[in-house]
């Protein structure tokens, strides 16, 4: 595991979100596409897709295309991309009665459904951010493109910070992780005392936020901390 991809990516995390960024990007490494899920399912970022040197369409950062209803989804779609021509709207149609019955609406389709006029579907996933499939020619140009939040004008994440470094590695087992979630400071670690404030963990069951990790009662390696103050 490299810390330095970590190091550049917390660094860079931290300074767009300051800078008011709506969506930036960051090598695609595995341990990163990881970290940025955590992150996402903590609510420090909106969005997380896999994508090229350019930035996905908005579609892609959102897969689920959920609005109920035909006006609906015409008027989203043509908020972000060409008007809908008639055989795209057939296809909502079709599409929409097929799972009807299943009671999932619209939130099954993928974005690719939706071929504008002289497109094949293939040139449409390839052109609407849908990820294409990763090659030996293409895996080096590879982008994680982030989606960060903000709250009355203020970044949600804040600060980000490296805990372990390439030249000093941090492992902790799980009584010193509940100290450091009680707000204790082991060494020279200083524990969680910040609302909303977390804390990554790199385990042998992958990545997790320290609370998950004291719930699971496993340790690991102190990767990385957030704090949205």
């Amino acid at each position: 595991m490299s810390l330095v991809h970590l190091a550049d990516a917390c660094s860079h995390l931290q300074n767009a979100s300051r800078a008011r960024l709506g969506l930036t990007s960051i090598p695609c490494t595995t341990m990163l596409h990881t970290l940025l899920l955590c992150l996402q399912r903590s609510g420090y970022v909106s969005n997380v897709a896999i994508g090229g040197p350019q930035p996905p369409a908005p579609s892609a950062l959102n897969p689920t295309f959920s609005p109920l209803h035909i006006d609906s989804a015409a008027s989203a779609w043509t908020t972000t991309h060409e008007p809908m021509t008639d055989d795209a709207v057939a296809t909502i149609r079709e599409a929409q009665e097929e799972v009807d019955g299943e009671g999932k609406g619209l939130s099954t389709m993928r974005p690719s459904m939706f071929v504008g006029e002289g497109r094949s579907a293939r040139e449409d996933d390839a052109g609407e951010g849908t990820r294409p499939a990763i090659t030996q020619a293409n895996v080096a140009s590879r982008r994680l493109w982030v989606g960060l939040k903000y709250w009355n004008n203020e970044p949600v994440l804040r600060r980000m910070n490296l805990i372990s470094k390439p030249t000093r590695r941090v492992w902790m087992g799980v009584p010193e992780l509940m100290e450091l979630t009680r707000g204790h400071q082991k060494g020279y670690i200083k524990g969680l005392r910040g609302v909303g404030e977390s804390m990554y963990v790199t385990t042998d069951r992958g990545i997790l936020e320290i609370r998950e990790c004291v719930e699971r009662k496993v340790g690991g390696m102190l990767l990385c901390r957030v704090n949205p103050y």
